[in-house]
């Protein structure tokens, strides 16, 4: 009777503990990707999978979807509270989406590369002259990193030629394969999967040609901002410890990217040495970087002029 009332005591104990240390109401954020693979993006799966955004009280609902447009089309529906994605979704805001900058995540462009077929002719970046290089869709953050490429490189009219083929990597390779495109431009995890199977290879990453770039950032929708900004400053305080696991934490954030990514170990240890350091630990937003974004906006044709960046973003939620 002891050892069972022991038994019994303990239990409750436990129970209680862990009630006083379970958050009360967790409330339900329901968070968009553009794509679901990109590695600047695994810090949501990180926070889940650690509980840095259960400590908080959330509880995170994911979207992924095929790029910027769709998310767009989900912020404007309020489908989503939460939208992880370009920086150049910031033009977006200009022509009314619901949404503000309020993370920073990288103003690096090794995050983006070029991949091309293992058999490809193309070996170099001068060898993309004139050629089909997928994008997701017209006015993304990828469209604009060819135009950049045509632009450093001089290349005007005989450059590459952007083609939107969205942002599902079943896509991605069907076009490559059909050569509907002579090349497309995601994450370099795939070029590195690609390898692997024999069947492509990373060419370069976008940070060959550009060096400052605010190339992802998280977006809260303006009714999340006005309405519960706490539950905002709750994310951006989970999605920054989640950054800082990740940095010390090597095996753990390889395997729950894995899950995520469909990837080797090996691919994702090679992803993984390259873009770590390149997160912003901070979330502070780059000045330089968010100039050249606000040029793409122009180079795009999504606006006539350089907006005033400050009303697209906000550093208040950061810690």
């Amino acid at each position: 009777m002891r050892i069972v009332g022991g038994w019994v005591c303990g239990a409750a104990i436990a129970a209680l503990l862990a009630a006083v240390a379970a958050p009360a109401g967790a409330e339900t954020l329901r968070v968009g990707k553009v794509v679901a693979q990109n590695f600047g993006f695994v810090p949501l799966n990180v926070g889940v999978a650690e509980g840095f955004f259960k400590s908080r009280g959330l509880d995170i609902d994911e979207f992924d979807f095929g790029g910027g447009a769709k998310q767009q089309q989900a912020l404007v529906a309020g489908s989503i509270d939460i939208a992880i994605g370009g920086g150049t979704d910031l033009a977006f805001i200009v022509k009314g989406s619901p949404s503000l900058g309020v993370v920073a995540i990288t103003s690096s462009a090794s995050f983006m590369g070029y991949i091309v077929g293992q058999d490809s002719p193309i070996k170099t970046i001068d060898d993309l002259k004139g050629r089909k290089v997928g994008v997701t869709t017209a006015g993304s953050l990828t469209r604009w990193l060819v135009d950049q490429l045509n632009a450093a490189k001089g290349w005007g009219a005989d450059g590459a030629t952007p083609v939107p083929i969205g942002g599902e990597l079943a896509t991605e390779l069907a076009a490559l394969k059909t050569h509907a495109v002579d090349a497309f431009v995601d994450s370099p995890a795939i070029g590195y999967s690609l390898e692997t199977q024999q069947a492509g290879r990373l060419l370069f990453t976008c940070s060959d040609y550009i060096h400052d770039l605010q190339v992802f950032i998280v977006f809260a929708a303006t009714p999340l901002v006005e309405k519960n900004p706490d539950a905002v400053k709750r994310f951006v305080a989970g999605w920054l410890e989640s950054v800082n696991f990740m940095r010390s934490h090597k095996d753990e954030t390889v395997e729950i990217a894995r899950k995520i990514t469909g990837f080797s170990k090996p691919v994702e240890e090679r992803e993984y040495d390259l873009l770590m350091p390149r997160f912003a630990a901070d979330g502070k937003f780059d000045q330089k970087a968010l100039a050249a974004t606000a040029r793409s906006f122009v180079d795009l044709k999504v606006l006539d002029q350089i907006p005033d960046l400050t009303k697209l973003y906000t550093e208040r939620f950061l810690p």
